[in-house]
């Protein structure tokens, strides 16, 4: 999700651990104030993640925060960092190179979070597959 009312780009811990990102312990919590009153939650990890998309490339730092409907929020730090822009008019994203990510429909968005809410709710150890017999 790229979200221009973020003050913070982050990650669920769950993705971070599923990707095998480090997991970096934070010297002092951070507060994470949401955007109702009483909703809080505390920052207490970071993790360094490998990025290479609309022609950006290298690491990047992000919050592990405990999300809701998505699996990372790139926020305002990462988009004023790199020059990206929100058009909110023609619905995209775009990159200082030129590159452009469209945004999805409302039905598009609608089917994306139906169909991560109906699938079970991630794991706190990944799940792994069987190991598979050697083939002679």
């Amino acid at each position: 999700l790229f979200d221009s009312g973020s003050n913070t780009d982050s990650i669920t811990p769950e993705y971070a651990h599923a990707t095998s990102l480090p997991r970096i312990k934070l010297e002092e919590q951070i507060t994470l104030q949401l955007g109702c009153v009483g909703s809080r939650s505390k920052i207490s990890y970071g993790t360094r993640a490998p990025i290479d998309f609309g022609g950006l490339k290298g690491h990047l730092y992000l919050d592990q925060v405990n999300l809701d409907r998505y699996d990372g929020i790139i926020g305002t730090p990462m988009m004023n960092r790199h020059g990206l822009v929100l058009d909110f008019g023609k619905r995209e994203v775009r990159f200082p190179n030129g590159h452009v990510i469209k945004a999805l429909s409302a039905l598009e968005e609608a089917s994306v979070l139906t169909q991560r809410l109906d699938r079970p709710p991630h794991p706190r150890t990944p799940v792994v597959a069987p190991p598979v017999a050697p083939s002679n």
